[in-house]
Order: C-alpha cells, then structure tokens, then sequence
C-alpha cells in the first residue's frame, strides 16, 4: 500500500465541454474554480444570492424577524451570478462547498461561521 496520500488542488481548472445553456452552471466538479474573495458588509449576517425562488426564502426569513424586532436578524445580501459561475469562486466554496445559492456566513462569532441552509418548496 502507498504512503502517499492525495490533496486536491486548491483551484480546480474545468474543461468546458457539450454541455448545453447551463453547462457552466452545473459543473461535474467540486471545489473552487477561480480565486475570488466575497464582500463582507456591516452586519453580522451576510447573504449570498441571486433572486431565484430559493435565493430569496432566507431574505423573506430575515425580514420577518427584523419586522418582529429581532435585531439579531440584521444582514448584508451581496448577488451571487450563477450565470457567470460567482457560486465556484473561492470565496463562495468556503462558505458553501456545495456552490449553492443561497449561502449565509454569520460574521457574530469569532471565527465567522457559515450557516446550514436547507430549503424545502
């Protein structure tokens, strides 16, 4: 048996291929594919998205407890373009490996903790 042990590159470069109008959104690969920080606003909290049908369901979330009183709730939302391939970026695979939107970083803890987002219709 080997002793060596394999680590994957921290940039993965994709071939593109016959893949169709969607092709560079939906990657047979994982991790990151280009060196990009995320913005980091005021707020604890820090969204990002696009204004899908699920993009907007934590924004929904947070409004409704902000209008209950719920300062905790405050964020920043910051656009994720899946068309042009942001969810890949290296900034964003750190908060969501999956390259899913949408992805939520809570900046009150220190470190900064990304947020588990499970979305059902």
């Amino acid at each position: 048996m080997s002793e060596d042990t394999y680590t994957p590159p921290r940039v993965w470069q994709w071939e593109p291929g016959n893949g169709g109008k969607f092709a560079n959104i939906n990657r047979p690969t994982a991790g990151a594919t280009h060196d990009k920080p995320l913005p980091v606003g005021k707020h604890p909290l820090q969204i990002y998205s696009l204004a899908t049908p699920n993009g907007v369901k934590v924004t929904v979330m947070l409004e409704e407890l902000l209008e209950k009183g719920i300062q905790e709730a405050e964020y920043d939302a910051h656009l994720i373009q899946i068309g042009e391939g942001d969810q890949f970026s290296s900034g964003f695979v750190e908060v969501n490996p999956n390259s899913k939107i949408p992805a939520l970083m809570d900046h009150s803890t220190n470190p900064p903790q990304r947020a588990l987002l499970c979305l059902r219709s």
